[in-house]
């Protein structure tokens, strides 16, 4: 750097185009993981993930967060979604509809690739040891001894992500011999 001039290659731009909705125990969690499925960890370098269609409507604006924070493990340079009413009633909800800004694709916006997802396809799914990108469907794993269950952190800790797994746990105790944490999100104000 030392005073040289500083090179900052402009990254891709990748519609992510989603169709349909989430159906049965499928999440927001399950788009990213058949993201990290379809093209690694590795598979964002360099590009930004712009996620438009009709299915955009059906996300709320936790499941969009968790979508977008979790486009770090595909290495992405940034991940978005366009704004829409449901985004500007969510920020008048927690008092702060001042932040409310309108975002959208251009009409005549080129994208270097497109990326489809049917929601309404899409099955629970699980990233497995050792990376992110080790993804398969919880089916494929039923049964297997189960040693450490995180709910929550920054990308799962909303309301609607504790939730499930609260229903799931309700009546019921941790088996023995497996650690479970709860971290739910903070809260801005």
């Amino acid at each position: 750097m030392g005073g040289g001039p500083y090179y900052v290659e402009m990254p891709e731009v990748v519609n992510v185009r989603l169709e349909g909705e989430l159906e049965g125990w499928a999440s927001a969690k399950d788009v990213i993981l058949e993201m990290l499925r379809r093209l690694s960890v590795k598979g964002g370098v360099g590009k930004v993930f712009e996620y438009t269609g009709p299915g955009v409507e059906s996300l709320t604006v936790p499941e969009r967060t968790t979508i977008t924070n979790m486009g770090t493990e595909l290495g992405a340079t940034s991940s978005i979604f366009p704004t829409d009413e449901q985004t500007k009633d969510y920020l008048e909800r927690v008092g702060r509809p001042e932040d409310y800004e309108e975002l959208e694709p251009d009409a005549d916006a080129e994208y270097a690739d497109e990326i489809v997802v049917d929601l309404s396809e899409l099955e629970p799914l699980i990233a497995t040891p050792s990376m992110p990108d080790n993804v398969v469907p919880v089916r494929e794993v039923e049964g297997e001894r189960v040693e450490q269950v995180m709910i929550g952190s920054c990308t799962n800790g909303s309301y609607e992500d504790i939730l499930p797994g609260a229903k799931m746990l309700k009546g019921r105790e941790v088996a023995k011999h497996t650690e479970m944490i709860v971290a739910p999100a903070s809260k801005q104000s």
